[in-house]
């Protein structure tokens, strides 16, 4: 029997019984549907957490100063017991790497402290300083090296003021590093002084009056220039980049400057960083170079692993992290919502059994006038391949919908532009799974159908 005539005898069969066909059809339906809803959310909701990890530095290594926690054999935080505070004072001061000579200063005010007091915490604490800079350029995987020198600051635009986040970073190399990109203006280059960049959502939606390019601003009372505004991050979650980073971002050397407005807080210490971001070379080799980093900074610092006084953050590690957990979230969800594929297929079986008592007489005639037992299989295959198919397609569209009316209301919520999301994997695989089950739904009863003897079959009634 040609393949035509067997595909219109099985659409003959499905058109036949309409309702029952429809009722199997929504079984396949509301799990496709579930099914690609999960897919195509879990696969949206990655790549947007995947933007704006990466939007605060993807393929850059951040290192940051961490004082070690140390318990003592009594079971405290702190020194060991037998030390005096005088001593652990001098220890915590070399552990912390400071090049600059603070370390006897600090000292010397801090004698009469005991070591619990708030006042000689801020002693021990880890800094970064252009000791460990000179260590990091020795490194050969190494390619570009950004200081950052962050702080608050009181912003005056007019006669509205505001809280500010400002990060001081280095004009030579920062524009080759950063993910930011410029809407306004140009980045910051080599020589800039009292000049700031700024976000968009600064620029736009903090003041009633907007802030431009080339305009002045104060920051605790100091003039400073507009010479770029940034883009908006893009994508559903690209408001945590202005919400969770900086605002504003200037000559690393200028934030030393910074006045303060309350006399009681500290000024900042000169060549004495809050981080400190790498870019390695392309084709370095990531692994190698991260140990490489913590191995020369130990040396340098003259620390151990166990009192290591920094720590080599990698967003590789926390995007891959991410992306595993997004990836097993879905899986599990998929699976649950597959589980409605399960019923779907039991109606698909029952309906071609179904079929089967029903066209018994008309096998027999069949195989009476020369039809093959396969020809019969594939009559009723294609019957249930149909059916699952018209449940797939239209799950697919049903469950692509559903998922752009969510996001549609959430990019309302959080004013952001709507983006269309589409599947390419969920689509196929919904595809071929709808046609699948279909097939393996309707295989026993198609094999039924086609091993009935033509003499019982005619005699059947």
């Amino acid at each position: 029997m040609k393949p035509a005539k067997i595909l219109k005898i099985a659409f003959n069969m499905v058109k036949a019984n309409k309702l029952r066909s429809w009722l199997t059809i929504v079984g396949v339906i509301i799990g496709i549907a579930s099914v690609m809803a999960i897919v195509t959310t879990g696969e949206y909701f990655q790549e947007q957490v995947t933007e704006t990890l990466e939007g605060f530095g993807g393929d850059t290594i951040t290192i940051v100063g961490s004082t070690p926690f140390q318990v003592t054999e009594e079971g405290g935080a702190g020194e060991d017991s037998g030390t005096s505070s005088e001593e652990n004072i001098v220890k915590n001061s070399q552990d912390s790497g400071d090049s600059l000579g603070t370390a006897a200063e600090t000292g010397e005010e801090t004698q009469n402290e005991t070591p619990g007091s708030p006042d000689s915490e801020s002693v021990t604490e880890a800094e970064l300083t252009k000791t460990d800079v000179f260590t990091l350029l020795s490194i050969p995987a190494v390619k570009y090296i950004n200081v950052n020198v962050e702080d608050g600051a009181e912003l005056i635009f007019g006669s509205e003021e505001t809280s500010v986040w400002i990060k001081g970073v280095d004009p030579n190399v920062w524009p080759e590093m950063t993910n930011k990109k410029l809407e306004q203006g140009r980045m910051l280059k080599s020589g800039d002084k009292a000049v700031v960049i700024i976000s968009k959502e600064l620029s736009k939606d903090t003041f009633e009056r907007e802030i431009r390019l080339n305009q002045m601003i104060l920051l605790n009372g100091r003039s400073y220039r507009v010479i770029g505004i940034l883009t908006k991050e893009g994508g559903l979650l690209g408001g945590l980049g202005g919400l969770f980073g900086s605002s504003i971002y200037m000559p690393y050397q200028d934030v030393y400057s910074l006045p303060y407005s309350d006399e009681e807080m500290p000024a900042k210490e000169k060549d004495v960083y809050n981080s400190i971001e790498i870019k390695l070379n392309e084709g370095a080799d990531y692994d190698t170079a991260l140990k490489e980093i913590e191995r020369k900074l130990r040396l340098s610092r003259r620390v151990t692993k166990d009192t290591q006084d920094f720590y080599v953050n990698s967003p590789k590690e926390t995007i891959e992290s991410t992306r595993k957990l997004i990836n097993g979230l879905t899986a599990f969800l998929a699976f649950i919502a597959g589980i409605s594929l399960l019923v779907g297929s039991t109606g698909i079986a029952n309906t071609m059994f179904t079929s089967v008592l029903e066209k018994t007489k008309e096998i027999g005639i069949m195989k009476a006038i020369g039809a093959k037992n396969r020809d019969i299989m594939l009559i009723f295959l294609f019957n249930a391949a149909m059916i699952s198919l018209v449940g797939g397609i239209i799950g697919i569209l049903l469950g692509t919908a559903a998922v752009q009316a969510i996001l549609f209301i959430i990019s309302i919520q959080m004013k952001v532009p709507f983006e269309f999301a589409l599947s390419l994997k969920g689509t196929v695989i919904a595809t071929l799974v709808s046609i699948i089950v279909g097939l393996i739904a309707g295989l026993v009863p198609a094999k039924n159908a086609a091993e009935l003897k033509p003499v019982d079959a005619l005699r059947y009634e």
